[in-house]
């Protein structure tokens, strides 16, 4: 018996029994039927029929339904899934720029969004991009009920777009990610990942240092512990931009230094790698060993951080309070004068 067509999968104790169906019967009226229903029904029968038959049903059944943006993009996004199992992967590369730009054509957000942003993702994994991957992979959950997801499933996708903000040497905010309710799936099956993460939207250098055991036994991230530390260190300059002032973002090398566990003489460096990348804004005083930082890249913040914003606000009214007072003081003086 068929499952919903929402998750795509059939009962397989009827294995084959679909293909025949789909040939003998719903062939024969097929184009009575609208482009949308065809192309879900197309995609369970495509999973009852051998595997060196699929993709050729599949490109044939997009035919059928091209005069359909949405039926095409999710047809053309199982067969970019097939030909990245097959190791076709270049092809697949054409195939995204062609459906992003019928998605874009759709205009509002519509489930075959989460079709194409699942090819997407899983383009970027195997091509290795990390920061590409971890973006799509977010719009991807943008898009689906996480409620349709496995256990297993769940916990996959945490695992590899966790590490994939890790790795990725563009993404700096960690904010989104901390906050989706994909994360609970790894809080008991990959405790330490979580850990690492929160570390890192800290650009906490202990907490790194401390979970290494854990870290360097995945291949990947064991690979990268230069990249690791660096990017660390970056989002611990960030945090520390953060938590001062406005009026106190004059920072001695010395305090960078221990606040990223850097020897003071490459302070500089780091202050130099974080402007190129637009992290920070500023410049630095070289001969006073002193950084003068004006703006932080904005990120979504945690609680923690919330709570920090929410800190320097009641400071920055209580400063404002403090002047209009200082002023009415004043004003009898200014008048007499």
């Amino acid at each position: 018996a068929v499952v919903s067509t929402q998750s795509g999968h059939y009962d397989r104790d009827q294995s084959g029994h679909l293909s025949e169906l789909h040939k003998t019967f719903l062939s024969d009226f097929d184009h009575r039927i609208s482009s949308l229903a065809l192309s879900n029904i197309g995609l369970i029968v495509s999973e009852d029929i051998p595997a060196g038959e699929r993709l050729e049903f599949l490109e044939a059944l997009s035919k059928k339904v091209s005069n359909h943006p949405e039926a095409k993009i999710r047809i053309m996004a199982k067969v970019g899934s097939l030909k990245i199992d097959q190791g076709q992967v270049e092809e697949v590369q054409e195939l995204i720029k062609t459906l992003e730009e019928l998605v874009n054509s759709l205009g509002e957000i519509t489930p075959v969004h989460g079709a194409f942003y699942e090819l997407s993702a899983k383009f970027y994994k195997v091509k290795g991009d990390y920061n590409s991957f971890y973006r799509d992979s977010l719009r991807y959950l943008g898009c689906i009920d996480l409620d349709d997801l496995t256990s297993k499933q769940k916990q996959e996708h945490a695992f590899h777009i966790g590490l994939s903000a890790l790795l990725g040497d563009k993404v700096y905010n960690f904010g989104e990610l901390l906050a989706h309710p994909l994360l609970e799936s790894l809080k008991i099956a990959c405790p330490w990942i979580v850990e690492l993460l929160l570390a890192f939207n800290r650009g906490d250098m202990n907490k790194l240092e401390q979970l290494q055991p854990q870290w360097s036994q995945q291949p990947d991230l064991a690979r990268n512990e230069v990249a690791l530390k660096q990017k660390c260190a970056l989002l611990g300059l960030m945090e520390l931009t953060f938590n001062k002032a406005s009026s106190s973002r004059s920072i001695p090398f010395s305090e960078v230094a221990a606040a990223v566990k850097l020897p003071v003489d490459e302070v500089e460096l780091l202050v130099m790698k974080a402007i190129s990348l637009n992290l920070v804004r500023g410049s630095i005083d070289e001969c006073d060993k002193v950084v003068n930082l004006t703006w932080v890249q904005p990120r979504v913040l945690d609680l923690s951080q919330i709570k920090e914003m929410n800190k320097r606000i009641i400071e920055w009214a209580e400063s404002v309070e403090k002047t209009v007072q200082d002023v009415e003081r004043q004003i009898p003086e200014l008048l007499c004068n």
